[in-house]
C-alpha cells in the first residue's frame, strides 16, 4: 500500500473509532420501554472498537517507520506552519484610533514590525511551507509500506486486563 493511502486509511480509523465510541457512550443506557432500545448491540460494539484500535495502532506503527526518512521536514512544516499562524496573529495596527462608545478615547499606535514586514515575514515562511509539503507529497505517493491490515492480538499484562479487554471473567464459577 503506498504511504499516501495509509494516511487516508489512519484517518478513516479515527473517525470510525469516534463514532464507535460515540454509539457507546449514547446507547449503552437506555429508558426501559423504550423504543429500539435494542437496536445497538454495544458489547459488539466494543469488540468492533477494540479491532479498530488494533488497526489504527499497526497501522500508526507503519506509518511512523516508514516516515523517519522524512521526519526532519515533518517537523520543520509544523513548525513554519506555527510560525505563519504565529505572525498572522500578531497585530500591526498603527497610527490613530478611536477606542469606546460613549467615552471614546483617542489612541495611538506604533508598530516594531510593520504589517508589510510581517506579509513578508509570512509569506516566506509559506514559500517554505509549500516546498516541503511538495517533497513530502511525493514521498507519500511513491513510499510503499507493508499493511495488509494485520490482526493484532491486545497483550494481556494480567488476568484483571483480561477481563477488561474481554468481557470474559477469569475467576472459577462458584
Amino acid at each position: 500500500m503506498k504511504l499516501h493511502k495509509a494516511l487516508k486509511l489512519r484517518k478513516k480509523l479515527v473517525g470510525e473509532i469516534t463514532s464507535l465510541k460515540q454509539q457507546i457512550q449514547g446507547k449503552n443506557s437506555y429508558l426501559v420501554g423504550s423504543l429500539n432500545a435494542e437496536k445497538y448491540n454495544v458489547p459488539k460494539l466494543y469488540d468492533e472498537l477494540l479491532e479498530k484500535i488494533d488497526q489504527l495502532t499497526g497501522l500508526k506503527y507503519v506509518i511512523n517507520e516508514a516516515n523517519k526518512e522524512i521526519q526532519a521536514q515533518i517537523y520543520t512544516l509544523a513548525e513554519y506552519k506555527a510560525l505563519i499562524a504565529f505572525w498572522n496573529s500578531v497585530p500591526v495596527s498603527e497610527g490613530t484610533q478611536v477606542h469606546g462608545y460613549s467615552d471614546a478615547k483617542t489612541l495611538e499606535y506604533k508598530v516594531q514590525i510593520d504589517e508589510e514586514t510581517r506579509n513578508n515575514y509570512v509569506k516566506t515562511f509559506q514559500t517554505r511551507v509549500d516546498a516541503i509539503q511538495e517533497e513530502i507529497d511525493v514521498f507519500n505517493y511513491t513510499t510503499e509500506i507493508p499493511w495488509d491490515e494485520p490482526v493484532v492480538e491486545p497483550k494481556v499484562v494480567d488476568e484483571n486486563d483480561k477481563e477488561i479487554l474481554t468481557g470474559e471473567s477469569t475467576k472459577p464459577a462458584e
